[in-house]
């Protein structure tokens, strides 16, 4: 693949200030994007997926958390220094995110016209502005979109507010999308509804997608790459077919025996003893050491990422250069 990345993340280091004292909730967390790829970021809840979303643009609680370290470049700019006002035309316009509970991200007190037609206060637009608006309530499902200008959000379900989201996130025709969680909380059928929905913009737009997500089958169904995160550390990067044919890292081997098999009798999940740790309770070594099963006395060290094939770089003791 001979295309430049969309966006390049460089060592993110995201720190947030406690009544302990300041916290490292991510560590040089580092990947691409690739134009019209999708890419997903997979691990358990708590793993720093969400924090490191928010961290792409600059929409981190402040004066709490903060940006220690780290690069996001965008097509060769920084944006993470740019001045707000700069960073506002960012938003919505060359990134958009979709976030993981749209209950909570849309306002209660605002119809969804007024929401949608927020963001043609920031970014110009040549064209009829409602019918924008209108054909994309159309095209993510709604066959009266005036009815669903003129509802609240309370007014409307789970699978309803999530349609919204993905318009609004559609409107200024992003180049990425930050889909966080989008199938949270939502039932089967909605879920895949939502994904074919997204997946279907992606390709008519040819923009990227970076899929957030603890489900590795919405992973396995609709992603070209991925990165394992846990406790706030990248700890694989794999292309999809060859991580489902020979993940690397013992984190990677307990998410996807984690999956129940469907075609057993009795399907049985084989949880991953434990729990992810507290970002005040990371280890200095390998993070992962404590429920992993093969760990030895090397992992009280911290392991970089190492490339061991084209298509796969783990952090993990149990490969050297040699190996």
């Amino acid at each position: 693949m001979n295309k430049k990345p969309l966006l390049e993340v460089e060592n993110l280091t995201v720190c947030f200030k406690t009544e302990e004292g300041t916290v490292e909730v991510t560590d040089h967390v580092s990947f691409e994007i690739m134009p019209g790829e999708i890419f997903g970021l997979v691990g358990e809840s708590g793993c720093g997926k969400t924090v490191t979303a928010l961290a792409l643009l600059k929409l981190l609680p402040a004066p709490i958390a903060g940006i220690a370290a780290g690069r996001v470049m965008l097509q060769g700019t920084d944006i993470l220094s740019l001045p707000p006002e700069k960073m506002r035309h960012v938003r919505g316009k060359a990134i958009s995110m979709i976030f993981q509970e749209p209950a909570a991200a849309l306002n209660p007190l605002l119809n969804v016209k007024s929401q949608l037609m927020e963001c043609f206060d920031y970014h110009p637009f040549a064209g009829d502005k409602e019918r924008r608006v209108r054909e994309l309530l159309q095209r993510v499902g709604f066959p009266d979109p005036q009815r669903i200008f003129a509802s609240f959000p309370h007014e409307l379900s789970g699978g309803m507010l999530q349609r919204v989201m993905i318009a609004m996130a559609l409107i200024m025709r992003p180049e990425l999308i930050i889909a966080d969680e989008p199938t949270t909380a939502l039932d089967v059928t909605v879920q895949a509804q939502i994904m074919e929905l997204l997946v279907e913009m992606q390709k008519e737009l040819k923009t990227s997608i970076l899929l957030i997500t603890h489900n590795l089958n919405l992973i396995a169904q609709y992603a070209n790459r991925l990165a394992v995160m846990y406790a706030g550390r990248i700890v694989e990067k794999s292309d999809l077919d060859t991580f489902l044919q020979n993940p690397l890292h013992p984190y990677s081997h307990g998410l996807l025996n984690a999956l129940p098999d469907l075609n057993a009798e009795q399907p049985q999940l084989k949880a991953i003893p434990g729990q992810v740790p507290q970002p005040k309770d990371y280890e200095p070594g390998c993070r992962f050491r404590e429920r992993c099963t093969r760990a030895f006395e090397r992992c009280i060290h911290k392991p970089d990422l190492l490339r061991v094939n084209t298509a796969q770089e783990v952090a993990c003791f149990l490969y050297t250069k040699e190996t």
